[in-house]
């Protein structure tokens, strides 16, 4: 599991899509048993193709275990979204 009370800033995320060139920006960040929820500042459409890169900050306020071990960073990784016809 994750550690859902010093979890990472909306703004070591980074949201992309492929095919709308609108801007994606990190809402918010949620973290909750294994799964790392993010608020964006527009709806997805169903035929997106979404990517998320994560920039480890430095300090405390990283995406970590409750082991206490820091995820690294990643970029353009592909995302399943929650947005439906």
């Amino acid at each position: 599991n994750l550690d859902a009370v010093n979890t990472a800033a909306a703004s070591a995320f980074a949201v992309s899509s492929a095919g709308n060139a609108a801007a994606i920006s990190v809402n918010s960040v949620a973290v909750s048993g294994k799964t790392v929820t993010l608020t964006l500042s527009r709806t997805v459409a169903t035929a997106e193709t979404v990517t998320v890169s994560y920039t480890k900050p430095t300090g405390d306020n990283v995406v970590q275990d409750t082991a206490g071990n820091d995820a690294v960073s990643f970029s353009n990784q592909a995302v399943t979204h929650g947005t439906s016809a």
